[in-house]
């Protein structure tokens, strides 16, 4: 079996030590309030992992869901992000299951290329975003050649920003494990875009 995350609870906040205690009280205010955190950035993660923003709006819609649902024995133990991360990622997998294998949302790649572009420098002039915008074309075909595992992890960390201990607990290894199949996914990626350069202002 595979070793769970290696960290302690005790290195969550006391805002979210709080939080957490109300949501295994299934307080359904906490619930909003963990939508309001977190609900535009695991949007973002669901519509990059699905390149289709309505299906990652209504996998979000049931990752709160879940939230309302769950017993206390099955709501998360350490890192309230960490585990949001693991339902979407579980989620947007049964949804890519689900679709046939040679289908892609046109519409959800451009949108997806738009908002890469903008976040990387929202100042830019036109040309200049036009220019991030192949170039994230260019990343988002790497990124939707690799492995779904690597891919996963390599959004997580440089499209999300989650730290290495959060993409752990999402993905269900060790830090020790999470960090080598970054190592990896990222060894793949720089591979595939050759001299592109690095991805969202992160080394590569």
């Amino acid at each position: 079996m595979t070793a769970g995350p290696d960290f302690t609870s005790s290195q969550l906040s006391r805002d979210e030590q709080l939080m957490l205690e109300r949501l295994r009280a299934q307080d359904r205010v906490a619930v909003a309030a963990i939508e309001k955190r977190y609900g535009d950035e695991l949007r973002l993660f669901c519509r990059r992992m699905l390149n289709d923003a309505d299906a990652g709006d209504d996998i979000v819609q049931d990752v709160m869901a879940t939230c309302c649902r769950l017993d206390a024995e099955s709501l998360p133990q350490r890192s309230i992000r960490g585990w949001l991360y693991q339902v979407a990622r579980r989620k947007c997998i049964d949804a890519r299951r689900k679709r046939h294998d040679s289908v892609q949302d046109a519409r959800g790649v451009r949108d997806a290329q738009r908002s890469y572009a903008n976040a990387v420098d929202p100042l830019t002039t036109p040309a200049g975003r036009a220019l991030k915008r192949d170039r994230a074309a260019k990343i988002l075909q790497a990124l939707d050649e690799m492995e779904d595992d690597l891919r996963d992890v390599v959004l997580m960390r440089y499209f999300q920003d989650l730290p290495r201990e959060e993409i752990a607990e999402a993905i269900g290894l060790s830090l020790a494990g999470a960090k080598a199949r970054l190592a990896r996914a990222m060894t793949v990626l720089r591979d595939k875009l050759g001299g592109l350069g690095d991805l969202t202002g992160h080394e590569l």
